[in-house]
């Protein structure tokens, strides 16, 4: 499932990001990598707010659609 669909509070394991080589290593390079565990802290319509390994980042939905989690 996207990222982008879990709810507030909800964690889950990241699995892929489907994104082009320069996006999706931008991404890693801020935590997104397979493997670790991602929280939802807070939503809006326009991002949301997560927290990777202790440290909280924002990330637009767009974005965040691009990450497969389990």
């Amino acid at each position: 499932m996207p990222l982008s669909m879990l709810s507030l509070g909800e964690s889950k394991e990241i699995i892929s990001i489907s994104a082009s080589p320069d996006l999706k290593q931008r991404l890693l390079s801020m935590g997104f990598v397979p493997g670790n565990s991602v929280t939802i802290v807070s939503q809006s319509n326009q991002g949301l707010v997560l927290e990777i390994k202790g440290t909280r980042l924002a990330l637009n939905k767009g974005l965040a659609h691009l990450i497969q989690v389990a």
